[in-house]
């Protein structure tokens, strides 16, 4: 039986869940127009028969039927004796691919070997051979395999370093595959991509010394290659060497001013070190370096908002919606500029338009409260109601934003209402039982706030808010004042920089007549968070402690900050 090879080659399919460094090139570049080929280095051995004989045929067939079935030694000998009858490095490749998933090293050499011999301008085989031969006898091969590599990639305009390092980080001989690329650096000396690829597997063999000094080598070699300096910041950061890393990539923005990969990298240490104010001037320049590049428009977008320049990340946002990218999630950050900036009827429309993507459920729920504030409470209630049917992960979410509006626009008896209704749908959910305590010990109803916040603690003992909500309120509202430090204590052992817990600490010592402990707490409260609360009570406690004049100062620039803030203003009317 005679067969043409060009109706048997669909038989070589891909062997199904086998998973190894070797892959096939992407198809969708086999179906881009044709350009001229480049003259590859290497020739390649004549094209197997025309058409293929039984035994031939019977190979392809064993090996597709073997892989199928999950019997691979078999799939790996027809194939590679399909390989050899044919001559088909698609074959030799498919034996080799199943070799490397059984972990079968001389067998996927086997197999290579012939892979390289049918296809020695395939990148692909040049990198299976130098991964699989770094072990190999006698020694040398897979350093030839390397070279091999570096001319095809320089053929087809590719950095061929930067590929067999990348592989050489993925096997498992990390000692052989660092002097393997110690060495082909030696041969290449004058190279700079030979430097930056020794590095890279310098950083994945944490060889962080050496990686530098062959970082600083190609940037000798290379000034205006920007990724030799990137990686050499990153090298530093790993070290600690935050503030080294940063003036690096701002020398290097400074000499190489229109690089957009080192300024990128620049702007984002600043984004680390909370420099934000400096941050944004580097993304704005690098949106007039690269006007149309989405991730610096979302990095000058949030930068923006962040620093309340409202204007400036409307004009972001809207041009990311203009590119098409990221659609929904610039028209959610515009509606939250428009609401910001007291547009709640274009908030509300933005907010409308959102119907797909993972911010749908926080529109809506943004949408109801605008809705409630605008006195439709009635309709936020609906749209709240439907969140809970259509999105059922996010119910909870929609009934605590109920209970917000309500506590805001409703009644006391709605808002517990709904929350009983949530508990009955969610009887163990800490955040439901958390949020009632806070309101009910509002209302004081002091014996509602403790049973929710004990049925938390008796799920989480250790959650800290829990422990300091329940401490706060009996030494609020009750004379219970040693029960209530117990219970601050413990959340205070667990977040000790917490100014909530700090400002609970402070006030149970006041209500303890301890005047000094609290007065201590509450300016520490007060340093970590400039809060109208925290104010009131260092406030009182200054007063209490004969400081009218220090008091008087602490209320008057809290009130400054905050001045319908109802809290504070009746602490101050109690007191003057």
């Amino acid at each position: 039986m005679r067969i043409p090879l060009l109706l048997t080659l669909g038989a070589a399919v891909l062997v199904g869940g086998c998973q190894s460094p070797v892959m096939r090139p992407d198809a969708a570049a086999a179906e881009a127009p044709a350009k001229a080929a480049p003259a590859l280095p290497f020739t390649a051995p004549p094209a197997g028969p025309a058409e293929l004989d039984d035994d031939i045929v019977y190979s392809y067939l064993v090996g597709e039927l073997g892989a199928q079935r999950g019997d691979l030694g078999v799939a790996y000998g027809h194939y590679l004796h399909a390989a050899i009858l044919a001559h088909d490095p698609y074959a030799a490749e498919r034996a080799a691919r199943i070799a490397i998933f059984r972990k079968d090293t001389p067998a996927a050499q086997r197999a290579t070997r012939r892979w390289v011999e049918l296809a020695p301008n395939d990148p692909q085989a040049r990198l299976a051979a130098t991964v699989l031969f770094l072990d190999a006898d006698p020694p040398g091969e897979s350093l030839t395999q390397a070279e091999a590599l570096i001319k095809i990639a320089d053929a087809l305009g590719e950095d061929g370093y930067l590929q067999v390092a990348t592989a050489l980080g993925k096997s498992h001989q990390g000692a052989a595959a660092l002097q393997l690329m110690r060495e082909l650096t030696a041969r290449h000396d004058s190279d700079a991509r030979a430097h930056f690829a020794l590095a890279v597997v310098e950083v994945g063999a944490r060889e962080t010394a050496a990686a530098e000094a062959s970082l600083r080598r190609a940037m000798a070699l290379k000034p205006d290659w920007a990724k030799p300096w990137v990686l050499l910041a990153r090298v530093m950061a790993s070290q600690d060497r935050d503030a080294e890393a940063r003036a690096l990539l701002q020398k290097g923005v400074q000499t190489y001013p229109k690089d957009t990969l080192l300024r990128t990298a620049y702007a984002r240490t600043l984004v680390d070190a909370e420099e934000y104010a400096e941050a944004l001037e580097q993304f704005r320049e690098l949106r007039r370096l690269a006007p149309d590049d989405d991730e610096i428009l979302y990095a000058q977008a949030v930068l923006a908002m962040q620093a309340e320049r409202w204007d400036e990340a409307r004009d972001a946002w809207q041009a990311l919606r203009n590119l098409g990218k990221r659609y929904e999630e610039a028209t959610y950050y515009l509606a939250q500029i428009e609401e910001e900036n007291g547009n709640p009827l274009v908030a509300t429309g933005l907010y409308a338009t959102i119907q797909k993507g993972p911010l749908q459920v926080d529109a809506a729920l943004r949408l109801a409260a605008l809705k409630a504030k605008s006195g439709q409470v009635a309709e936020a209630r609906d749209v709240l109601r439907q969140i809970r049917v259509l999105e059922p992960d996010r119910a909870v979410d929609a009934y605590l934003t109920e209970t917000r509006l309500l506590g805001q626009f409703g009644s006391e008896q709605q808002t517990l209402e709904v929350y009983d209704t949530a508990l009955q749908a969610y009887p163990d959910n800490a955040d439901l039982l958390y949020n009632r305590a806070i309101y009910a010990a509002e209302l004081g109803k002091v014996d509602m706030a403790e049973r929710d916040l004990k049925r938390v603690l008796q799920k989480n003992p250790d959650n800290a808010d829990a422990l300091n909500a329940l401490g706060y309120t009996l030494a609020d509202q009750t004379q219970r004042f040693d029960e209530a430090y117990g219970y601050i204590q413990r959340a205070y052992k667990l977040k000790p920089d917490s100014p909530a817990i700090l400002d609970s600490m402070g006030w149970v010592y006041f209500r303890m007549g301890k005047l000094e402990q609290a007065r201590e707490f509450l300016t520490k409260a007060l340093q970590r968070m400039q809060d109208p609360e925290i104010a009131a009570h260092l406030g009182e406690v200054l007063w209490v402690s004969g400081d009218q004049a220090e008091a008087r100062r602490v209320w008057k620039d809290a009130l400054t900050a905050s001045p319908d803030d109802p809290k504070l203003r009746t602490v101050m009317e109690r007191y003057e």
